[in-house]
């Protein structure tokens, strides 16, 4: 620790500051007395001239009268003898009776004490006066030695008073302060766990006894939120640990993405599943759909507190598609220093969902689709068929078939279920040949039916005809069952037109389940069109 300067310890300034004013009003106060005493001693000085003079006055009235000149000289000697008096001097009317003046030259410029004589019997009759002449350098001096006198004692009683009022200090503010000052350099706010109240002796319930129970009080608070500071800091350092472990090891990708800056952090799992993206177009290229992304995100600059989108999202990944859910939420960015309007930041939270995308796709498929056939089922297909519908157009000719297998019931009783599961497969297989267009929805409606729904474009009657006649001829080519059996079947097709919107996928059905059972009705192996 530095060593603080000598005058800036609190007792010495105090003593500095006593001692200061004790030699000013010392100066001031012996300056003032040497005036007064030295004033005062020049006028008790000339009292005492002039009540000398005044004593000898009727004497010297008397020398005077009777024109005494020994009687005066001895009045004239008798005030002379005063140290105070320099000369004297006694006129009877015009003319000196008697006088005695040591240095004329001197008494020149002194102001004599005069007084009149009167005579002795007649108090109005003025008969002579009485001058004396004060030793002006006598008084001066005796007054000047009583003023230092004075000033001096002054001076002596000052500076006692002054080491007084120190000491009193001294014992009463500076030594409490200095031993609180040497208690208090103990305390280490390095540990506080040790902090120990001060106690200096002092009992005294002043000010300072006040200041000393205060600091008491705050070092027992700052040891108290010491400790519970340290106890929070421990499970706070606990908690960030496992906060950090999670977010490295979380099973989600999470991450923090500036609009200006792109990803400015992100967990190993975020990397794993998008690669090694640092701009915001290269996160938003990753995807096989960039502009739902840059949507959500254009959304979320436009309203900072939005809540937050969810959106499925596919990108390809060694030739194959993988999907994620991806969660994106505005961050409120709590800094002194404003970002720039168009820098926003928001969270990233990615979970992949292939394996659930496939589950749902295979749930989807299977829900939609005959286990046996592969076709579509009835309730995939109707779906499918409404969207046919939906999609129909002038320019298009949009045609269903419904397909009722005949001599099937024989096979099924002759060779059993599993014969008659190979014939549905194959001939699921020769219709999904001969319709495989895109838009071609084929359908096993139940048992032995199906439903075909296609549309082209410019379809003659002719054509139709043909392509009826062909899937007649395909599903009457024999099917083997197995290495030694072959069985044969035919079909009876009931065809519906679509000409006129606004009607159901039941209504079309129908039509064509009707036109199936005329072919039934006729003999069967046939087709029929309405």
């Amino acid at each position: 620790m530095k060593k603080r300067p000598f005058t800036q310890k609190i007792n010495v300034r105090v003593a500095i500051i006593v001692a200061v004013i004790g030699v000013v009003l010392s100066l001031s106060g012996s300056l003032l007395v040497f005036r007064l005493a030295h004033d005062k001693q020049e006028t008790v000085s000339y009292r005492l001239i002039d009540q000398l003079a005044a004593s000898a006055v009727k004497t010297a009235a008397i020398a005077a009268y009777v024109d005494d000149e020994e009687l005066a000289n001895e009045i004239i000697n008798g005030l002379v003898m005063s140290d105070m008096v320099s000369g004297a001097r006694i006129f009877a009317g015009e003319t000196v009776l008697a006088m005695n003046i040591a240095n004329s030259d001197e008494l020149a410029a002194v102001s004599p004490i005069e007084r009149e004589l009167y005579h002795p019997f007649n108090e109005n009759e003025l008969i002579g006066e009485l001058a004396l002449y004060p030793d002006t350098a006598f008084i001066r001096d005796m007054a000047l030695q009583e003023a230092k006198g004075s000033a001096i004692h002054i001076i002596v009683v000052s500076f006692l008073i002054t080491l007084i009022i120190a000491g009193t200090l001294q014992y009463t503010l500076s030594m409490p302060l200095i031993k609180l000052k040497q208690a208090f350099e103990t305390v280490d706010p390095s540990h506080p766990e040790n902090l120990k109240k001060l106690d200096i002796g002092y009992k005294r319930q002043d000010e300072l006894g006040y200041l000393i129970k205060q600091i008491n009080g705050l070092i027992r608070a700052v040891r108290a939120n010491f400790l519970a500071e340290r106890k929070l800091r421990v499970h706070t350092e606990k908690l960030e640990q496992q906060l950090r472990l999670l977010f490295e090891k979380a099973s989600i990708g999470v991450a923090l993405i500036s609009t200006r800056k792109g990803i400015l952090i992100e967990n190993p799992k975020f990397n794993h599943i998008v690669g090694t993206a640092s701009s915001l177009a290269d996160f938003i290229g990753i995807f096989d759909d960039p502009e739902s992304v840059s949507s959500i995100i254009g959304s979320l600059k436009a309203s900072l507190h939005s809540n937050p989108i969810g959106l499925d999202l596919s990108y390809q990944e060694d030739g194959s598609r993988r999907w994620v859910h991806c969660l994106f939420a505005t961050v409120s960015d709590q800094r002194l220093v404003a970002r720039e309007d168009d820098d926003v930041l928001f969270e990233v939270i990615i979970h992949d969902i292939t394996d659930r995308k496939e589950r749902e796709a295979e749930v989807r498929y299977q829900a939609q689709h005959d286990i046996l056939t592969g076709l579509y089922n009835r309730l995939g297909g109707e779906k499918r068929l409404q969207y046919l519908l939906s999609e129909n157009t002038g320019e298009f000719s949009c045609v269903f078939l419904l397909v009722d297998l005949d001599k099937f019931k024989p096979i099924n009783d002759n060779y059993g279920h599993e014969a008659g599961d190979v014939v549905l497969v194959e001939c699921s297989h020769r219709i999904k040949t001969l319709f495989n267009e895109p838009t071609d929805v084929c359908c096993r409606w139940g048992g032995d039916e199906f439903v075909i729904g296609f549309k082209r474009e410019a379809l003659p009657f002719s054509a139709l005809n043909t392509l009826c006649n062909t899937l007649l001829h395909s599903l009457e080519e024999p099917i083997e069952v197995s290495s030694d059996l072959q069985v044969s079947i035919s079909a009876s097709i009931g065809v519906a037109l679509v000409d006129e919107a606004g009607k159901s996928v039941e209504h079309w059905i129908a039509k064509a389940d009707k036109a199936m059972y005329d072919v039934k009705s006729q003999g069967r192996e046939n087709y029929l069109i309405k």
